[in-house]
């Protein structure tokens, strides 16, 4: 359990102030010591076009191989604005388009029905990497990763059917190049997307492969309060960033398991936009509105929580991040 005697029970919102913690969670040792600035870019579906690949060991997969990307991408950027310096993927939600992908393995004795049939359903993916950094230009080279935050596979071959969760479901790291950059009061993400599943289900041993390219931005942040948390890695240990706080002054970080809301907190004049939420860390920011706190992640992977800091009149972007 954490306390913190700077927490005054008296003057704040009582289920803010909860210290019992389900988790305690911390940066990847891979991440920057210095503060960045969060985004969460949204994806522009109708430009993200990609294609499935697949193989099993009853043959090739067939079926309509083409969807669009949808959600959004985590990043925290070095800075805010170009040019970037540095950047690491952190989470996000996406998915694809059409949320049902079915695939067939040909029998080769006509009118016969597939010797395998394969649902990939409602895909939630986290992109991840390491800090990398981030040319003057705006191009980039790293390896990332995905996350499987939720979807099944249903797999129908030699004779029996097995549906299975995908949730927790780490790919191989991947190298991909792209690009960043600001114009129209926007930062852009151009990066491709290569991630493979690969499993053994109802005895056929299969690898389902998206590959595409991923558009996404989000408006610039000029300023502002903001939150930075690293890549949870349980076990690891990490770091929780805010910029941009009131100086000199008392800052808080709460975190939700529930997701989105309102909670207004009335003793220091801020609505927060998540859900029921307890408070993680307080402290006194420096002279320049700067705080952070580290901590260590226990095991529970595939736990979701939204973060967000507050200080006196002022509130932060809300982070999602998910344990891996």
């Amino acid at each position: 359990m954490l306390r913190s005697p700077l927490w005054n029970p008296s003057t704040l919102n009582r289920n803010f102030m909860k210290l019992s913690l389900p988790i305690i969670l911390v940066a990847a040792l891979a991440a920057p010591s210095f503060a960045q600035t969060q985004y969460t870019l949204n994806v522009d579906s109708a430009a993200s076009a990609a294609q499935w690949n697949g193989s099993t060991s009853l043959g090739a997969l067939k079926g309509n191989k083409n969807l669009n990307i949808t959600g959004n991408i985590a990043v925290a950027l070095d800075n805010a604005v170009a040019p970037f310096g540095g950047a690491q993927f952190n989470g996000g939600s996406s998915g694809t388009n059409p949320t049902e992908i079915y695939a067939y393995v040909d029998n080769p004795l006509p009118f016969f029905p597939p010797l395998a049939k394969i649902w990939i359903r409602d895909l939630d993916l986290e992109l991840h990497s390491d800090h990398f950094a981030v040319a003057s230009n705006g191009t980039w080279a790293t390896d990332t990763w995905m996350y499987v935050v939720g979807g099944e596979v249903e797999v129908e071959a030699l004779g029996s059917t097995t549906i299975t969760p995908l949730a927790g479901t780490l790919t191989d790291p991947s190298p991909v190049s792209g690009t960043f950059s600001e114009s129209g009061g926007n930062v852009d993400l151009h990066s491709p997307i290569d991630t493979t599943i690969s499993d053994v289900m109802a005895g056929l041993t299969y690898d389902f492969t998206i590959v595409g390219d991923i558009y996404a931005s989000a408006p610039a942040q000029p300023g502002g309060m903001d939150l930075a948390v690293t890549t949870l890695l349980a076990g690891a240990s990490a770091t929780f960033s805010v910029t941009n706080s009131n100086a000199n002054d008392m800052t808080f970080v709460g975190y939700s398991l529930t997701g989105a809301g309102s909670t207004p907190i009335p003793s220091i004049g801020v609505t927060l936009d998540i859900d029921r939420p307890t408070l993680l860390f307080s402290g006194n920011s420096n002279g320049t509105g700067s705080v952070s706190w580290n901590t260590t992640v226990p095991p529970y992977p595939g736990l979701t929580v939204y973060f967000q800091a507050c200080s006196a009149g002022v509130t932060s972007n809300v982070v999602t991040a998910t344990v891996m």
